[in-house]
């Protein structure tokens, strides 16, 4: 995630290190304290929603500047939406790179946020409304709506912390051992065009990744089933 240590440096890993650690003690510390009552919200689920909207803020409206080799590019989508339009003479075609580009966050993944978020809570709202008859009270009848999903933050944590671990074993024995059946079936990475973090293209790793486009899903769609 944060590049290999030779290029780094080792001064640079420790600092990275001692910045994670002190971030999550600071969290479980900020955790305790709204259980007790000091604040409003649900704890750590609160800093997970917190995280989720910063990054799709950020997304979406990120005025960093990057090379993709066919020109600078804005990293948010809605922002690289109207530069590609302004400098761009074919409309479409700007209009298809703003939906479909890869290795940048790209409209596409901005609607499919948005499409998953209205389907949840829709999905929610779901209840199942079980008769419940009291003995005790001559048979009267009464209604316990029951929700038909369960969903907590355990989940999503372990899924994040499972899947950040095998990213980074995988990685770590691609660059180590990359003509091993093993290690190439446990994840293979290669960098994007344009230069930036190593993807998975291949095994494990690259299955339980998301689509990075709608031409991704059509191109490869087993990945986005499986995924």
């Amino acid at each position: 995630m944060y590049s290999d240590l030779s290029s780094i440096g080792a001064g640079n890993a420790i600092l990275i290190i001692t910045q994670l650690f002190c971030a999550g003690l600071i969290v479980l510390t900020l955790d305790e304290m709204l259980a007790k009552g000091y604040g409003l919200g649900a704890g750590v689920s609160l800093f997970i929603a917190t995280g989720i909207c910063e990054t799709i803020v950020w997304k979406s409206f990120s005025p960093t500047t990057i090379n993709t080799g066919r020109g600078t590019e804005f990293e948010g989508a809605v922002i690289a939406l109207f530069h590609l339009l302004i400098t761009r003479n074919n409309k479409l075609q700007a209009l298809r790179e703003a939906f479909m580009r890869q290795n940048l966050p790209n409209l596409t993944n901005l609607l499919a946020t948005v499409l998953i978020f209205v389907v949840v809570i829709y999905l929610q709202g779901w209840r199942v409304n079980l008769p419940v008859k009291y003995q005790e009270y001559r048979g009267q009848e009464e209604n316990y709506p029951n929700k038909l999903f369960y969903t907590s933050k355990m989940q999503i944590i372990l899924l994040s912390s499972l899947v950040s671990n095998l990213y980074f074993i995988s990685q770590l024995l691609y660059n180590r051992a990359p003509t091993n059946v093993l290690v190439r079936l446990l994840g293979m990475w290669q960098e994007p065009e344009g230069g930036g973090q190593k993807i998975p293209v291949g095994g494990i790793a690259y299955c339980i990744s998301p689509p990075r486009s709608l031409a991704e899903i059509i191109y490869d769609p087993f990945h986005a089933v499986f995924y």
